[in-house]
């Protein structure tokens, strides 16, 4: 997706392990694996308050607020989150209980950053998951397949357009792959592809055995005797096939 992972990525962390030490039950259940990602990158878990009613609201905020999506939502610092946990502590040795507080008024962060957010690309953005919806429908036409150019001078953010794509994608258990023509790499032949695909082969290897089984013989049959000549352009695709 069109995010950088920092320091606020652990602060999520532990906010799943807060959020598991409170309610007794990790914050998103499930075996399929594409889906558990898609969770962790779009689906916000129930308060832990509403799990278990013995926890105060305060604290299931502060868990919440550890588990933000989007990390500018979060905690900007460690002395923030510990200035509101022992403001929720001090309250309750005052009062004997916790009272619900504005949360984050001391967490001041330590460095300049900006917020990674799109400004003013709603109109590409609609136009991307319009697309996408019409074709991961079920299969009900022939044509199941569409190309939409993005056109722009470099720097302008076509590709942080493009991975605004990535959550839905998930969410519909598909793959999600791109490639880079870079100014650099010139004199490479079909280097967008190549590194497209062999972000695809990673995916493929993190796959349980049957669904990987399944896309080897699925390409074996495409490829046929062509096989080694892909692999030496795509030599991950040699874990999948095997010695060609």
């Amino acid at each position: 997706m069109n995010r950088l992972v920092d320091w606020r990525s652990d602060f999520y962390s532990l906010g799943a392990s807060f959020y598991e030490l409170l309610t007794g039950q990790l914050p998103f259940t499930t075996n399929d694996l594409m889906e558990l990602v898609y969770c962790h990158l779009a689906k916000e878990p129930p308060q832990a308050t509403t799990i278990n009613t013995e926890i105060p609201i305060v604290i299931s905020n502060i868990v919440a607020k550890l588990m933000a999506k989007n990390a500018e939502d979060r905690y900007q610092s460690a002395l923030g989150l510990k200035h509101d946990l022992e403001q929720a502590y001090l309250i309750y040795k005052e009062t004997g209980e916790f009272t619900n507080f504005e949360l984050g008024k001391r967490d001041i962060p330590d460095r300049f950053t900006i917020p990674e957010k799109l400004y003013g690309r709603e109109c590409e953005i609609k136009t991307l998951l319009t697309a996408f919806d019409r074709i991961a429908k079920p299969f009900t036409e022939l044509n199941r397949s569409e190309m939409i150019l993005v056109a722009g001078y470099s720097g302008v953010g076509k590709t942080a357009i493009i991975n605004e794509i990535h959550r839905p994608i998930v969410q519909k258990k598909g793959y999600f792959i791109k490639g880079k023509y870079d100014q650099f790499q010139r004199n490479i032949p079909l280097s967008g592809f190549v590194q497209a695909f062999r972000d695809l082969m990673q995916q493929l290897l993190s796959e349980k055995d049957a669904q990987l089984h399944s896309w080897k013989n699925k390409i074996l049959a495409e490829l046929g005797e062509q096989s080694q000549v892909i692999i030496d352009v795509i030599p991950e695709l040699e874990e999948i096939l095997g010695k060609q």
